[in-house]
C-alpha cells in the first residue's frame, strides 16, 4: 500500500483471504453472561437470551428504575426495552465501582455494555471511565439521557477472574444498565495475543431495510448486532433469501449468519467513510490501529465478478476468480485487514468493479470496523500490595471498594507507582491516605507489607523510601522519611502505640478517636523537645493536655459465661421501669426455632421472629460479619437502649454476646418498616391513606423529640430514615436502630461536634457530610426527607421522576409544586380523599428541614408543632371552606420563587 504525504498513511499487518462455507450452529447460550443491572429478577427475554440482576457480581451502588415511555430505543426496542427499564449507579464519595465476572481463562470474549441515563441526568452531561481489567478501555460522556449508547468490545481474558470498574468523572455517577459477555471461537477473528482489544465501531447487515430490527442470537450463536442499513449509507441493495450457501468449505468463526449473507449491496461504487476520531491527530504518538471485515458472496448467480478493494483511494488488494485470492463464487470469502494505522480524522473504505471485469458492478454482504487498543498484559500490582490492602479492607471495613487496588485506576485513599516512570510491570503502593474515614480499631502493622510506601495517612509528599519486604513495622522502614501522620476523624481505639515514639515524626494528628491511656514516653519526649507536633483532642480516655485519665468502660463477660443484667433504665413516658436482659446463645436458638423464620436483612444482618417463654414476640437482629467495627456498634446500641425508653421508640428486650455473637432482641413490630409500606405501595389489607402516613410522622417525630431533648444525655439518632421507622398492629410509628447514634451534651447538642460521618445516602446531611460536624439539625434533615418520602411514596435516591430531569427528590417535589398543584406530587395510592392544605403544610415543612443553611432548619420540636396543626386541618370538619378533594389552587403566572412562596402562604391562611 502507497504512502500518501501528508494525508494518510496506512500500514498493512495483515491481510488474509479465507474461504469458508457456512455452517450454521446450535443456538446455544453456553458461556453466556447477560446482568441486568439495577433489577433483582431474573428472566428470559423475547430473544430467549437468560438474564439475571446484578446483585452477585457487585456490592457498590445503588438501583434506580426508568420510566423508558420516553427513551428512544429504535427498531430494537422490542428486545431491549426491559433490560433498559433499571440501571445501577454509583453515587458519591466512592470514586471507583467494580463488577467481578469469572470467564474461561484465556477465552475469547465479546463483552457489550448499554447506557441509558434517564432521569438520572442531573446537569447537561454525565462523564465517566469504564475499565476492562487493568485496561482503560472507555471515556463516556452521556449528554443525551434517553438514548441508549452501546459499547461492545472482543477481548482474550487472560485469567479466570475479570473486572470491570467504573470511575467517577467531573459530572454526574457513573452507571450501567446492562453488560453481556459472549464467548467467541478461538478463530475468531485475527485477535490472537493478549495484549489487544478491540472496540467495535459499527458492524452492518448490508442490504437489510433501514429501520428494520438488527439481526443478533439465535440467528448470530456469538449474539453479535447486526444493524440495518444507516441513513447516509445508500446503496441499491440485492436480496436473495433462498441463496445456496456452499456447506463444503471450512468454516470461520466470525462470518456472519445466513440471513446477514442473503442480503447485499449491489452498486457500481461502493464507498462509505467514518470518523475515526473527534479531531485530527497531533502526533504519530496518537496513531490508532484499526481492524476492518468485508464479507462477500455472490447472491446474484453471476461468476465473473472481479472487485477491488481500496483504503483510503489506495489499492489494498483485488478480489477475482483467480488462484489463491479467488473470489469463487458461490463460495463466501471473508477479506480482513488487521493492525493498520490512521493519521485522518476519518477512514474512507471503497469496494469497487475492476476494469477487466465482466460484470462491472460491486457486492458487499457484511461488513465490521474495530479500533484496536494496546494494552500491557503483563501489568500487576504486586500480590504483597494487594493482600495487604485486602487485610486494610478487612480490617476498616471498607468493602465498597472493589477490584484491583491501583488498576486500571488507584482507590480513592491510596496511590500507586507510575509504570511510564518506573518502566516495571509490577505496580506498588506508594501512598496511603485514610482521614476522615471513621475506622476503627488499632493501627495495622501489615502497613510494613507495602513495600514502597512513601507516605502514611497524610496528604503531602514525602521523600519515597524502600522497606524491606514483609518485615515487622519497625523504625528501619523510614529511617529516611520526615513523616507526617494524618489520623483523625476515625475509631481508633487502645493506647497510641509505642513504636510511633520511634518514628521521624514531625507531626502526628489523632483527633476525634478512642484512644486511651498515657502518651508513649518517648512521644512525650518529642513533643516537649519541639521536635513533634501532637494534636489530639476529643479522645476522652486519653491523657494528654487538659484531659484528666478516666477508665475505660468494664469489659464484657467472658466468652461461654452469660452475663449480668445491664443496670435498669430510669422510667420514662410509656416506659415504665424495663430493662435489658441478658440472654444465652441456646436461648436465642430456642426463641427463634433456629432462626428459621427470616423477618428480613439489614446493614447489621439478618432480623429472625422469636417468641420468649412467656409468649412475648420479638425481633432478633443477629450481626452479620462479627467484625470489631460492628462489635462497637452493637455495645454503643445495648447501652443506650438499656437506659432509653418511650412510646415512640421500639421497646429494648435484651441481648446476647456469647462466643462474640452480637445478637439484639426487641419488641415485635407486625406492619414491619415504613420503608416496606411504602414501596410495597398497596397490600391485602388496603393502601396507606393521607391520615395514616401523617399520624406515622407525628409519632416518629415524637420519638426523635424525645431523645434530642429529654434523654439525659441527649441522642443524636445519625440514621433516620424509612427502615428505620417500625410500625405495631394499629400503625403505631416507633423509631429504632441506634447502632450509629451519638450522645452529646445539651451545647453540642446544637453547636455541633466534629466526629466521624455517619448515615444513609439520601438522608445524609450534605453540611455534615462535608464538614463532619454533628448537630441535631442532621436529624432533622433526615427526616425532612422522609417527610417526602411519606407524601410521595418515591425513595430519595430514585431517578424515576417522568418528564423530569430531577435527580433527587427534594429537586423533582420543588418543580413540581411551582404549578401551584400538590397533586402531582402526592402518592397516587392515597386516592383522592386527602386534604390539600395538611399535605402542603408538611411539604412545606420538609423543604424547611432540607434548607442548605442549618440555622433555618426548624427543630424536631417545631416540626412536631407543625405535624400537630396539619393533623388539625385533617381532622377538622367537611364544611369548612376549603374541601378536602381540592389541590389545585389558581396561580399567578410568571412568579418568581420568592413570590410563589408568599402566595402560598396567602392562600393557606384563607
Amino acid at each position: 500500500m502507497k504512502r500518501r504525504g501528508g494525508m494518510a498513511s496506512a500500514k498493512l499487518l495483515c491481510v488474509a483471504l479465507v474461504f469458508w462455507g457456512f455452517l450454521r450452529q446450535a443456538a446455544a447460550q453456553e458461556g453466556f453472561i447477560s446482568i441486568d443491572c439495577g433489577s433483582t429478577d431474573s428472566y428470559t427475554d423475547s430473544l430467549g437470551i437468560a438474564w439475571v440482576g446484578d446483585r452477585r457480581y457487585t456490592s457498590s451502588g445503588a438501583n434506580a428504575a426508568i420510566d423508558i415511555k420516553m427513551a428512544n430505543l429504535g427498531p430494537d426496542a422490542s428486545t431491549d426495552r426491559r433490560k433498559l427499564q433499571t440501571l445501577r449507579y454509583f453515587p458519591e464519595p466512592v470514586g471507583k465501582f467494580c463488577y467481578d465476572l469469572t470467564l474461561e481463562a484465556n477465552g475469547k470474549y465479546l463483552i457489550r455494555m448499554t447506557f441509558l441515563a434517564g432521569n438520572q441526568l442531573s446537569s447537561n452531561s454525565t462523564d465517566f471511565s469504564v475499565s476492562l481489567g487493568a485496561a482503560h478501555w472507555q471515556d463516556l460522556v452521556i449528554v443525551d439521557p434517553w438514548t441508549p449508547v452501546v459499547k461492545e468490545a472482543s477481548f482474550i481474558a487472560l485469567q479466570v477472574n475479570l473486572t470491570i470498574c467504573f470511575r467517577r468523572g467531573t459530572n454526574g455517577d457513573p452507571f450501567v444498565n446492562s453488560i453481556e459477555v459472549r464467548p467467541l471461537s478461538e478463530n475468531g477473528y485475527q485477535l490472537t495475543i493478549g495484549d489487544w482489544i478491540m472496540t467495535n465501531i459499527f458492524r452492518i447487515d448490508c442490504g437489510l431495510k433501514t429501520g428494520s430490527p438488527s439481526v443478533r442470537y439465535p440467528d448470530d450463536p456469538s449474539d453479535r448486532i447486526w444493524a440495518a442499513d444507516p441513513q447516509n449509507f445508500s446503496f441499491p441493495i440485492v436480496t436473495n433469501a433462498s441463496a445456496l450457501l456452499a456447506s463444503t468449505f471450512p468454516p470461520v468463526s466470525n462470518h456472519p449468519p445466513r440471513v446477514v449473507l442473503q442480503t447485499a449491496w449491489n452498486a457500481s461504487k461502493i464507498t462509505f467513510r467514518w470518523p475515526v476520531h473527534y479531531k485530527p491527530f497531533e502526533s504519530p504518538i496518537d496513531l490508532g490501529s484499526y481492524y476492518v471485515a468485508l464479507y462477500f458472496v455472490d447472491i446474484t448467480g453471476l461468476n465473473s465478478r472481479i472487485q477491488n478493494v481500496y483504503l483510503d483511494g489506495y489499492t489494498v488488494d483485488r478480489i477475482d476468480n483467480s488462484g489463491n485470492s479467488s473470489f469463487s463464487v458461490p463460495a463466501t470469502k471473508t477479506f480482513e485487514i488487521a493492525g493498520f494505522q490512521w493519521y485522518n480524522s476519518s477512514m474512507e473504505v471503497s469496494v469497487i468493479p475492476s476494469a477487466d471485469s465482466t460484470y462491472p458492478v460491486a457486492l458487499l454482504n457484511g461488513v465490521e470496523a474495530w479500533r484496536l487498543q494496546e494494552y500491557n498484559s503483563s501489568l500487576t500490582t504486586s500480590t504483597v500490595a494487594v493482600d495487604a490492602i485486602e487485610a486494610i479492607k478487612r480490617q476498616f471495613n471498607l468493602s465498597q471498594w472493589q477490584g484491583d487496588p491501583c488498576l486500571a485506576w488507584p482507590y480513592d485513599w491510596l496511590k500507586c507507582s507510575e509504570v511510564e516512570t518506573s518502566g516495571v510491570s509490577t505496580i506498588e503502593v506508594t501512598s496511603l491516605i485514610l482521614s476522615n474515614f471513621s475506622l476503627t480499631g488499632n493501627i495495622p502493622t501489615v502497613i510494613g507489607d507495602l513495600v514502597e510506601l512513601n507516605t502514611l495517612f497524610n496528604e503531602a509528599s514525602i521523600p519515597e523510601s524502600r522497606m524491606p519486604h514483609q518485615t515487622p513495622l519497625t523504625l528501619a522502614h523510614f529511617s529516611e522519611l520526615s513523616l507526617n501522620w494524618r489520623l483523625q476523624n476515625n475509631n481508633f481505639s487502645g493506647q497510641i502505640p509505642e513504636f510511633l515514639g520511634s518514628l521521624p515524626l514531625t507531626v502526628l494528628i489523632l483527633d476525634n478517636n478512642h484512644f486511651e491511656g498515657e502518651v508513649p514516653r518517648k512521644i512525650q519526649e518529642k513533643i516537649n523537645s519541639g521536635v513533634l507536633t501532637l494534636s489530639a483532642t476529643n479522645n476522652p480516655l486519653l491523657c494528654f493536655g487538659d484531659n484528666k485519665c478516666q477508665k475505660a468502660p468494664a469489659p464484657s463477660a467472658p466468652s461461654g459465661k452469660k452475663n449480668p443484667k445491664i443496670v435498669k433504665g430510669a422510667t420514662h413516658e410509656g416506659g415504665g421501669g424495663q430493662s435489658a436482659t441478658s440472654f444465652s446463645w441456646s436461648e436465642v436458638s430456642t426463641m427463634t426455632k433456629n432462626f428459621s423464620n427470616l423477618l428480613g436483612k439489614g446493614g447489621y444482618g439478618n432480623v429472625y421472629y422469636g417468641e420468649l417463654p412467656t409468649g412475648q414476640k420479638v425481633a432478633v437482629k443477629v450481626n452479620k460479619d462479627n467484625t470489631k467495627h460492628s462489635n462497637e456498634q452493637f455495645l454503643n446500641e445495648v447501652a443506650l437502649l438499656s437506659r432509653v425508653h418511650h412510646r415512640h421508640l421500639v421497646s429494648f428486650v435484651g441481648f446476647c454476646s456469647e462466643e462474640n455473637h452480637g445478637i439484639l432482641i426487641f419488641e415485635y413490630m407486625v406492619q414491619g418498616t415504613l420503608e416496606d409500606h411504602l414501596e410495597k405501595k398497596c397490600t391485602k389489607n388496603g393502601c396507606l391513606d393521607w391520615k395514616t402516613r401523617l399520624n406515622i410522622l407525628l409519632s416518629s417525630s415524637k420519638g426523635i423529640v424525645y431523645i434530642h431533648q429529654s434523654c439525659n444525655p441527649p441522642i443524636i439518632h445519625r440514621d433516620v430514615k424509612t427502615a428505620n421507622i417500625l410500625l405495631n398492629e394499629h400503625f403505631v410509628a416507633k423509631v429504632s436502630d441506634f447502632g450509629i447514634s451519638k450522645p452529646t451534651t445539651d451545647e453540642n447538642r446544637t453547636r455541633g461536634i466534629t466526629t466521624d460521618v455517619k448515615g444513609t445516602f439520601g438522608y445524609l446531611d450534605p453540611e455534615y457530610f462535608r464538614d463532619g460536624r454533628l448537630t441535631e439539625k442532621n436529624d432533622v434533615y433526615s427526616f425532612g426527607v422522609v417527610m417526602l418520602e411519606v407524601i410521595t411514596g418515591k425513595p430519595p435516591t430514585s431517578f424515576n421522576f417522568p418528564n423530569s430531569r430531577a435527580s433527587n427528590l427534594l429537586d423533582w417535589v420543588k418543580s413540581e409544586i411551582r404549578t401551584g398543584s400538590i397533586g402531582t406530587i402526592v402518592d397516587p395510592t392515597m386516592g383522592s380523599n386527602y386534604r390539600a392544605e395538611s399535605v402542603w403544610k408538611v411539604t412545606e415543612l420538609a423543604i424547611s428541614c432540607l434548607n442548605p443553611n442549618l440555622s433555618e432548619r426548624p427543630t424536631m420540636a417545631g416540626v412536631l408543632e407543625d405535624l400537630i396543626e396539619a393533623m388539625d386541618l385533617v381532622e377538622a370538619t367537611a364544611h369548612e371552606s376549603h374541601e378536602s378533594t381540592m389541590d389545585t389552587y389558581p396561580s399567578p403566572s410568571n412568579l418568581s420563587a420568592s413570590d410563589f412562596n408568599q402566595y402560598q402562604q396567602i392562600v393557606q391562611s384563607g
